[in-house]
């Protein structure tokens, strides 16, 4: 770094000696002689700072070569696919889980499928619906006495889905 602040220098010497000989030898306007000199030495200032610069941008890999060069990573799984995964598996275990968990999951996908092909709330389609899908989705459903009780197996929450499929189309 220091070769490069000091490669200059010999430069900013000359010019100072010629300016020195054209004020003393020379019958020339010594404010215009001045100017000329002033920006002779702004000249070689901007041209060590420019190379200090690229100096130091060459010890260091910027943020944006650095990720050009990363490889893009790879996502894995959406955190939601997983969380509902998980929900799926705790409400097929227990009751409580599938009243409390899975059920908030079923009735905003009903509601939204229910708005979206009839354009009524959810509250108003019992008789859009299946009996089975309206029994698990309804506003009052109750929570299970037996919150340890196992919840409805898989094939029953497959067929449930299914049938709110059935209604959005």
């Amino acid at each position: 770094m220091r070769r490069v602040l000091l490669r200059w220098v010999p430069f900013g010497v000359l010019a100072t000696l010629v300016v020195l000989f054209v004020v003393l030898a020379a019958p020339i306007d010594r404010d215009l002689v001045l100017r000329i000199y002033a920006l002779v030495v702004g000249g070689l200032a901007l041209a060590t700072l420019t190379a200090a610069t690229g100096f130091a941008t060459r010890r260091m890999t910027s943020q944006f070569a650095a990720a050009l060069r990363a490889r893009p990573t790879r996502f894995g799984r959406p955190e939601e696919l997983e969380r509902l995964e998980r929900h799926v598996a705790l409400s097929i275990e227990n009751a409580a889980d599938f009243h409390y968990r899975l059920r908030r999951t079923l009735v905003a996908a009903t509601d939204a499928a229910v708005w979206r092909r009839h354009g009524v709330p959810l509250e108003q389609a019992e008789d859009l619906m299946p009996a089975r899908l309206w029994a698990v989705v309804r506003p009052d459903c109750e929570a299970p006495a037996d919150r340890r009780a196992s919840g409805p197996p898989l094939e029953e929450v497959s067929t449930l889905v299914d049938e709110i499929e059935r209604i959005g189309l």
